[in-house]
């Protein structure tokens, strides 16, 4: 397999415009997207509400101060290191 770098733009109507070098062989690709946008005007996606243990502890009234509760963990977990 041959991989190259070649730059495009998607059109309005969805369509991927590139231009394809002369000395590249005819035949089947397969083609791997990475969309060049600015990170901070893309929609976050909130990974971590799809884990398992998300919301676990959201019930417990003890945990009035969560960024402070894992501040703590972290200090138990660094003073056993």
């Amino acid at each position: 397999m041959l991989a190259t770098k070649l730059k495009g733009q998607i059109t309005p109507d969805r369509k991927l415009v590139v231009e394809i070098p002369r000395t590249m062989a005819t035949g089947a690709v397969e083609v791997i997207v990475l969309h060049l946008t600015n990170p901070s005007t893309q929609k976050r996606t909130r990974r971590s509400a799809a884990h398992p243990a998300f919301g676990i502890w959201a019930k417990r009234a003890d945990l009035t101060d969560s960024v402070a509760f894992a501040n703590e963990l972290r200090g138990h977990i660094l003073e056993r290191n």
